[in-house]
Formats: structure tokens, C-alpha cells, sequence
């Protein structure tokens, strides 16, 4: 019995080691699958964004397709929303320098402002700062307030979610309410935000470059019908080709009430296309003297660019052949009348012009006229031609009294001897260059100078010369002053010159070199043979330093040209406040600006 229960505890401390080892193995084999289940949990959640993404996009194409007139951007919002489980929300994307609402739920995008991403930089400095970095950035609770009043959204939101996401140069911004924090939570995962924030951003830019064009399609609309209205209209009220004498009387009062060439031009042209219906019509002129070529000023109806930019030199024989005829002439009985063909003729020919007139002012040709067949393509009768002829002459009339205008204008804003501006334009133009200088908080300089010891060149040689001299320092003065300087003849021999953007130290540096290039200069004479020299004296002041109104900057200059002249002469000076305790300088001055009418307004 011994034995045998010894064997008997053998075999069960056997099978208890077996069994230990057994069960062992098995716990090992159970944690391997433990682990591979996580592994396998991890990975269908690493994967599920993508998911997410796809079950978005397979809801929208689904509920574009059962309700075809719902728009993608809606379509889109509510489904964004179901999946996510979301509240209100809108969602703004960057358009240059603006993020601007373009999905939304729960809210009224047109009342919604635009966000500056000047300001949602600020934002996300502050939370760079500490140490929150990325392509996608929560901008936190606190970020809230602060949209909220800018873009005009409501003060409170439930659960508020705001998230900033950059790609490709462009940004998307989420601001709403994510209650169950399904969307934060996905937010946190990179394949998410490079595959759902992308997709959101395109169907909000598509619907909005499709309600862009939709709206300038309805504007294009507008007014299409509108010239429709407009061309019905006119159609009624001329009737067999018979012009109304009214709309020839409304036609030269607004010409004649014009007084830029190139607005009578537009209008000139406006006026051919109401009254004689062509399909394309141009004007060419010249804005230069003899020689220049011609040139497209003006077109209406559909003109071809190589038409645009088609020049006609003023010595062609279209041009002398035209000026010799007293009405307009058909194309193609113009170019039957030239010895050769003309390139200028041929390509107007093949473009589907068919007329030509004249615009005349001062006895020159200064334009001409083309006109295409009527819509249709029908030609023009005789008295359709004869109503071209009368329009181009009213144009012409028209054009003349503008070059007159201008004509007189010039004159009565130059003096005759040295053909500088008078001095009427002179303070004129200083008080307009105050304004601009008080305007902008610029300088502004005035000079004022007057050739020395004048009256007894007059007596020595005449007042022929004396007025010789004025021409010669005028030129001279001309050329050594910049564009935007204006040279001005004050009286006799005094001169001014407007300097603006100009302050002390250029001034003084600009009169001392003038007073010295004048000094050096020897002029020729064909009153005085062997030549002449001269010399001045020249004042300055500066504007808003020595004065603030035009007279008294007149009077500061005026102060200093007489401190000059009481030094010595040939002398340039600037103005300063102790000139005004000189009472003999002060009472000189005084007394020249009062026989000039200044000096009491002073």
C-alpha cells in the first residue's frame, strides 16, 4: 500500500505540473489575444476619420440627388451637422485677406460680417505663445467673445468649438456649438483634418463662385433687357426711316454744352449709333499738331482689337482724298478713286465698314469718322448719308468751339511778353497748392524775384530790350525749375515761382544756385551787340512755417526779395521773424503790397 500510494502522489504532483503548465500556455495565448484585439481597435479607430469623412461625402451626393435644387453648400451643412451632432455653427473661408461665411446652420449668413485674418493671426499669437502650434489650432473659449462681436454672432453658444485649419495657403475657420465634442475629438486626428476640412472649404468656395456668376448673370440681364426696352423704344419712335427734328435740337444742345474732346467724341458717337443704327462704329483723331497720325479715340458696337489699334498717318492719300470732298463718301467708291490700294482702306473694308466722314476744326482735318451697315446689314440711302454728313459737321462745330474755349482760356491765363502764366493763374494756383499742402501736411515754397537796377537798362537801351530781357530770364527760369514748379510773372520785372514738396534748406539751396546761374549767364541781344548780363534778387517763404494764408506767404516772400535788395542786391534770402521788427523794411513792404491791393486783406 505504501508504494502504491506513493506512485499515486507521484502521478498527481505529475499531472498537477502539467496542468500548471497547461494553464500557464494558456494565459499566455489569452494576453497575445488581448493585445491583438487592442491592436485591431486601434487600428479601426485610426481608420474611422476616414470613414467619417466618406459617410459625409456619400450623404451629401445621397441628399443632392433626391432633392436636385437643394444647393451642395446646404446640403453639406446638414449633413456636417447630423453627423457630428452638432448645434448652430457657420463656418467662414479666407478670400484675400477676409474670412467670409459661407456655411452655416441655425444662423443668417447675410447678417454675418466678415472676419480680417490680420485679427485671427492676433488670436492665434496668443495661443502660439503657449506653445499650441500646427496646421490645425482650437482657438479656445476665450477666442469667442471677441469673433463673436466682430462677426456679429450671438453672445452665448452652448458648448462653444472654435477651430482654425491652414492648408495650401488657405484657411477655414469653424465657430459653433459642439455639445457632445464629437467634432473636438476628431479634430485631434491629422487624416481628419486633411481630408474633411479641404472637402468643406471647395464646396463653399464652388457655391460661392456659382453665386458670383449668377449674380452678374442676372446684372447682364438687367440690362440686356434693358437695351432691349431701350432699342424697342427707339424703333417706335422712328418710324420710315424719318428723323425726329427734336432729337437733332437735343443732339446739339448736349454737344454744345461739352467742353473736353474726348466726352463730346463719346458722345458724337452715342448720337451716330441712336440716330443712324450701325453695327460698329469708330472715331479717329489726332491731339497733336500737323504730322501726327491718327488714331482710335472712340468706338461703339463690336470693333475687332486689330481695328482698336489701327493708326492712319495725316499725309496718306485717304486722308487728302477725303478733305476734298464736301460730304461722306462709301468706302468702296473711296478706294476706287486712289490710284492704288490702300492698306488702311482694304482693312476697313474686310472689318465691314462701309462710310467715311470728316471732322474739320479750323479749317484742319482733325478726325474722321466709320460707320458699318446697319444692323442687318443693310446700307444707308441718300438721306441717311445726308443726316451722317450734318451729325459730323455738328461735331465739328462742337470741337471748334472747344479749341476756341481752350484758346481763350490759355490767354487770359498768360502774359503776353514772356508767355508765363499771369498773375491771375499765379494765385490761382497758390491757393489751390495750399489746400493741397495743408491737405497731405506737405511744405510749399514761394520765391519771388526781380531783375536789379531794370529801370535803367530800359533807359540805357530801350523798352524793346527791357522786354527782350523778360523773354531771355523767362526761358532761362523755365529750364531750371522742375515740372511741377510754376513759373509765374508777378509784374514788371518780378517773377514767382510755386514750389511745392519744398521745404527751408531746398529752398535756399535752389535760389542761391538760380541767382547764380542768372549771374553767369551772358545773354544775346540784337539790341545789344556785344550781350548783356543781369542780376537778381530773390526772396523766399515757406509754407506752414512763415505763413498759412496765400497773401500773408506773398508778403513773407515779398519781406524777403526787399531784404535782399536793401542788402546789396543780388542776393537770395529767406524769410524770417526779424524782418519784422525792420520798421523801415516792414513800411517799404507795406506800401508795395498796398498799391498792389493786398497788403489791406493782410
Amino acid at each position: 500500500m505504501t508504494i502504491v500510494n506513493l506512485i499515486l502522489s507521484a502521478i498527481i504532483v505529475f499531472a498537477g505540473i502539467v496542468v500548471g503548465l497547461l494553464i500557464r500556455k494558456n494565459n499566455a495565448y489569452r494576453r497575445k489575444a488581448r493585445e491583438a484585439t487592442s491592436d485591431l481597435y486601434k487600428i479601426k479607430t485610426d481608420s474611422s476619420p476616414i470613414y467619417k469623412v466618406f459617410n459625409l461625402n456619400k450623404s451629401v451626393f445621397g441628399a443632392l440627388h433626391k432633392t436636385l435644387r437643394k444647393s451642395p453648400v446646404l446640403a453639406a451643412a446638414e449633413q456636417f451637422k447630423k453627423k457630428f451632432e452638432l448645434g448652430r455653427f457657420v463656418i467662414f473661408c479666407s478670400d484675400r485677406n477676409t474670412l467670409l461665411p459661407l456655411m452655416g446652420v441655425g444662423f443668417k449668413l447675410r447678417i454675418i460680417e466678415g472676419l480680417k485674418i490680420d485679427f485671427i493671426k492676433k488670436l492665434l499669437a496668443e495661443r502660439e505663445s503657449s506653445g499650441q502650434t500646427g496646421e490645425g489650432l482650437p482657438l479656445g473659449v476665450g477666442s469667442y467673445e471677441s469673433i463673436a462681436q466682430i462677426a456679429k454672432l450671438p453672445n452665448q453658444l452652448r458648448q462653444p468649438f472654435i477651430y482654425y485649419y491652414k492648408f495650401n495657403n488657405q484657411i477655414i475657420l469653424f465657430v459653433g456649438e459642439d455639445s457632445k465634442g464629437e467634432l473636438a475629438h476628431y479634430c485631434t486626428i491629422t487624416d481628419f483634418d486633411k481630408a474633411i476640412w479641404p472637402l468643406l472649404y471647395d464646396i463653399c468656395r464652388s457655391n460661392y463662385s456659382i453665386k458670383k456668376h449668377q449674380e452678374k448673370a442676372r446684372a447682364l440681364q438687367v440690362d440686356l433687357n434693358q437695351a432691349k426696352s431701350e432699342l424697342m423704344e427707339m424703333n417706335r419712335n422712328i418710324k420710315h426711316k424719318a428723323i425726329d427734328v427734336h432729337a437733332f435740337y437735343d443732339i446739339s444742345n448736349k454737344m454744345f454744352t461739352i467742353y473736353d474732346g474726348q466726352r463730346l467724341i463719346e458722345s458724337f458717337v452715342e448720337s451716330i449709333r441712336g440716330i443712324l443704327n450701325p453695327a460698329r462704329t469708330i472715331v479717329m483723331t489726332r491731339q497733336a499738331e500737323n504730322g501726327a497720325n491718327f488714331k482710335v479715340a472712340a468706338s461703339a458696337g463690336k470693333v475687332p482689337r486689330g481695328i482698336r489699334a489701327m493708326e492712319l498717318s495725316a499725309e496718306s492719300g485717304v486722308i487728302k482724298l477725303l478733305a476734298s470732298q464736301k460730304r461722306a463718301m462709301m468706302l468702296p467708291v473711296l478706294s476706287s478713286g486712289m490710284p492704288e490700294n490702300d492698306p488702311f482702306v482694304e482693312k476697313a473694308l474686310a472689318h465691314g465698314f462701309s462710310s467715311m466722314e470728316k471732322l474739320m476744326v479750323g479749317g484742319d482735318m482733325c478726325g474722321i469718322v466709320l460707320v458699318s451697315n446697319k444692323r442687318g446689314e443693310k446700307p444707308y440711302d441718300d438721306s441717311e448719308m445726308e443726316i451722317f454728313s450734318t451729325l459730323a459737321n455738328m461735331a465739328s462745330l462742337a470741337l471748334d468751339n472747344i479749341h476756341q474755349y481752350s484758346l481763350i482760356e490759355k490767354m487770359s491765363y498768360t502774359d503776353y511778353v514772356t508767355e508765363l502764366y499771369n498773375y491771375r493763374y499765379f494765385y490761382k494756383r497758390l491757393k489751390e497748392e495750399i489746400y493741397r499742402a495743408k491737405r497731405f501736411d506737405r511744405m510749399l515754397a514761394l520765391v519771388i524775384f526781380d531783375i536789379d537796377n531794370f529801370k535803367a537798362f530800359n533807359d540805357t537801351y530801350g523798352h524793346q530790350a527791357g522786354d527782350e530781357v523778360l523773354r531771355n530770364l523767362s526761358r532761362l527760369v523755365t529750364k531750371s525749375v522742375r515740372a511741377i514748379d510754376i513759373v509765374s510773372r508777378y509784374g514788371g520785372e518780378e517773377f514767382c515761382i510755386i514750389m511745392p514738396d519744398t521745404g527751408f534748406a531746398n529752398c535756399l539751396i535752389f535760389i542761391e544756385r538760380l541767382r547764380k546761374k542768372i549771374e553767369e549767364h551772358k545773354f544775346t541781344s540784337k539790341f545789344v551787340d556785344e550781350g548783356y548780363k543781369i542780376t537778381v534778387s530773390i526772396g523766399g517763404a515757406i509754407y506752414a512755417i512763415d505763413a498759412q494764408a496765400p497773401d500773408r506767404l506773398i508778403y513773407s516772400a515779398d519781406m524777403a526779395l526787399l531784404k535782399a535788395k536793401g542788402d546789396g542786391r543780388n542776393r537770395s534770402i529767406m524769410f524770417n521773424s526779424l524782418m519784422l521788427e525792420d520798421e523801415e523794411l516792414l513800411k517799404s513792404s507795406q506800401q508795395q503790397l498796398t498799391d498792389m491791393g493786398i497788403y489791406e486783406d493782410l
